[in-house]
């Protein structure tokens, strides 16, 4: 006799442990004439239908030690407008950091290879 763990089907249907009474071989039809079982064709689950915007979320483990597989999630759509107008917020606040640093400030500094111009307040017969 062989003990069976307690799990879950495939369908969602919980099994307790139990322990199943193994047949002999003589015992079985199909083998001893020596053709092949039968097999059943798994009945395809239906998905589930998403509407809205979804995330997959990858797998990982519970703080019970229980395996929670990778699945996709929907997304509401408040949390949808808040990643938008993040992502938005973002991108203005890097341009206005790149106006910041590549233009005003260095207008009134000379390039460091480039020689002063004279100045115009200065006649310019006293700099020959």
């Amino acid at each position: 006799m062989t003990y069976v763990r307690s799990h879950y089907r495939r369908d969602g249907t919980f099994v307790k442990g139990h322990t199943r009474r193994t047949r002999p071989r003589a015992a079985q039809p199909y083998a001893a004439r020596g053709r092949a079982t039968p097999r059943r064709t798994p009945v395809p689950r239906p998905r589930p239908v998403r509407t809205g915007p979804t995330t997959y979320v990858g797998p990982y483990y519970r703080a019970d030690g229980t395996r929670v597989r990778g699945h996709h999630r929907s997304i509401s759509p408040r949390t949808v407008a808040v990643a938008a107008g993040s992502g938005l917020g973002f991108i203005i606040l890097i341009l206005v950091l790149l106006a910041l640093a590549s233009g005003s400030g260095d207008s009134g500094k000379t390039p460091s290879g480039a020689k002063p111009s004279h100045s115009t307040s200065a006649p310019a017969s006293q700099h020959r």
